[in-house]
């Protein structure tokens, strides 16, 4: 267990170390301040704005920064949608794909836009080149764009006195886009293409098995050689297409759809031990340096440091729960003794459903980035974890994705904690709450109130339609607390934006991809809303100077109450499911 805490060190310390001066860098961009990529990015955002009629210094008020948000993700809504059911008739298919389905393509278009990317589909025997990169890879850009948007305009609220402008919407997605999202990923794009990840248009290509395979009757893969089999399979087709560029952005983006099936336990995707830090890190990159730029923007890093050390202790916890989990197994598999669990010259622990070239350590190391990030991408089916390892994901996400989190949505998010916070502190002592010298009132706190329980609502009104629709349980692959849990993973997945799936359900269907594709849409716009309302109050409200009496959210003792806050409004909101789910299952292992 020593080398493999010192492995996690190693990843978080590289994490840290990218991300601090990551931060100062992208208040520099979203201010439109001089930096070291300027004499790029400044040229080509002028040009823009001019095309689009933009006032790059136009100061728009809430309700217009939210109209103009909504206008743009309702736009880009159709015209993905239009794209995957037109796909045949579309350029750059060389497989000949047709369109999706109707309740198909709006749950496609319902992820992408909505910063998910849950896919009910296998990107490289469903989607076109045309589909993948014209339309999921933009939204992969600007979704993300998005998030960071909204989230700046929330400090501009924050810091702003007396002032109803929170800046353009439109220039803030442009910055970010230029400034931000397009460099790194076009870094980790070519590194990845160095690694050996496909970026190119041609035809699948077909190569020869190593070793043949024989399909039964059944369609079990036996031995070539099997009595059983009536065919012998010995090639494979190899899907080839713009596969590093979508695997960069769906990384740093907190996006996580795959251009394969099996995401990233693809060679195609995630090649080898280099790749696979490169992506890993990069999940939590971009949050991580927002959480700093926070501090930085509100001229108190005390208050960055403060929600970082809340998010990283809670990681931290997650990150050794599901390391501890995987590695010890089952008593099942063991099969009291048994079968050999050590590490010894081999990737020990519940190796089901993992890469061997990862093992249980990386293997857990991304499962619990991945969810925490509201990122989605696997190198590991997360249906074959253990019960508990398998728990622990799916809470980070019930969370609220708010420890770091999407883009942009995961700050905003845990900012309404912090106030709900600052607000149940101050009932304590007595005191009207206050955040950065600004008095919370009633209208905040409903606000905040949204923040903090919207996942958790969109999360179980969606699992209970999908466990009222008798055709659930027919796409289920496990019955039982595990047959549950496949539901309620989906149901969170989908409801926390984060795309990530339990790979044991099939969730393909008219009525769950309806289900599926409204929770998505939902968790995204309502918190919002909820956030850029809060801005625009707070814009308006003077500061109030400190006092002796003022709560101080910078200390440790303020850190303990914000986790204190978020376990038990968010995970206490979602134990009666997990008890039903993941926690029967591990008290019925255990017997």
């Amino acid at each position: 267990m020593i080398d493999e805490i010192f492995e996690y060190a190693v990843y978080v310390a590289f994490l840290i170390a990218c991300a601090l001066p990551l931060s100062a860098y992208i208040n520099k961009v979203m201010a439109g301040e001089k930096h070291f990529l300027s004499c790029v990015t400044v040229p080509v955002e002028r040009c823009a704005c001019r095309i689009m009629g933009i006032d790059s210094c136009e100061q728009m008020g809430w309700r217009k920064y939210l109209a103009s948000a909504l206008i743009f993700s309702i736009v880009s809504f159709v015209v993905l949608m239009a794209i995957l059911m037109l796909q045949g008739f579309l350029p750059l298919n060389p497989e000949g794909l047709s369109g999706l389905s109707g309740d198909l393509a709006f749950n496609t278009a319902a992820s992408f836009v909505s910063n998910t990317n849950w896919q009910s589909y296998s990107g490289e025997s469903t989607l076109s080149y045309f589909s993948q990169a014209i339309g999921l890879t933009v939204q992969n850009f600007v979704t993300p764009a998005v998030g960071m948007a909204v989230l700046f305009a929330l400090f501009r609220g924050l810091v702003a006195q007396n002032s109803e402008g929170l800046g353009s919407f439109w220039t803030d997605v442009v910055r970010a886009l230029l400034g931000v999202l397009i460099p790194l990923s076009l870094v980790l794009a070519v590194a990845d293409v160095w690694q050996g990840s496909p970026q190119n248009m041609s035809d699948y290509q077909t190569t020869q098995l190593v070793e043949p395979v024989g399909i039964a009757e059944n369609g079990e893969v036996v031995s070539a050689d099997d009595p059983s089999a009536v065919e012998v399979v010995d090639e494979m087709v190899v899907p080839m297409g713009p596969q590093a560029s979508q695997v960069a952005i769906k990384q740093l983006g907190t996006n996580g759809g795959g251009y394969n099936g099996v995401n990233s336990a693809s060679v195609l995707e995630n090649p080898t031990p280099l790749s696979n830090l490169l992506q890993c890190v990069s999940l939590l990159l971009i949050p991580v340096a927002l959480v700093f730029s926070f501090g930085r923007f509100v001229n108190d890093r005390r208050q960055g440091r403060a929600i970082f050390f809340s998010m990283f202790a809670i990681l931290m916890v997650a990150l050794l729960a599901v390391g501890y989990f995987e590695m010890a197994g089952t008593p099942q598999l063991a099969q009291d003794g048994a079968v050999y669990m050590g590490q010894a010259g081999q990737s020990g622990g519940n190796m089901e459903g993992k890469e061997t070239r990862f093992g249980v350590t990386d293997s857990a190391l991304w499962a619990t980035f991945t969810t925490a990030a509201s990122n989605g991408s696997v190198n590991s089916m997360h249906d074959s974890f253990t019960p508990m390892g398998g728990m622990v994901p799916m809470l980070l996400m019930q969370l609220g994705e708010i420890i770091f989190g999407g883009i942009g949505c995961g700050l905003y998010s845990m900012i309404g904690f912090v106030i709900l916070t600052v607000f149940i502190a101050g009932l304590m002592v007595g005191r009207t709450p206050e955040y950065l010298g600004k008095k919370i009132g009633p209208k905040e706190m409903r606000m905040a109130v949204v923040l903090a329980i919207c996942t958790p609502v969109v999360i179980l009104v969606g699992a209970a339609a999908m466990c009222l629709d008798p055709a659930t349980f027919a796409s289920l692959s496990n019955a039982g607390p595990h047959g549950f849990s496949e539901v309620l993973y989906a149901a969170t997945s989908a409801g926390a934006n984060n795309g990530s799936a339990f790979a044991g359900m099939n969730c393909n269907t008219p009525f769950l991809n309806m289900v599926l594709g409204f929770e998505m849409l939902a968790n995204r716009f309502i918190p919002m809303a909820a956030a850029l309302c809060l801005a625009g109050s707070l814009a308006n409200r003077q500061k109030v100077a400190v006092s002796a009496g003022t709560l101080s959210t910078a200390n440790g003792m303020f850190v303990f109450l914000l986790i204190l806050i978020v376990l038990l409004i968010a995970a206490l909101s979602m134990f009666p499911a997990l008890a039903l789910g993941p926690v029967a299952e591990q008290l019925q292992m255990m017997h």
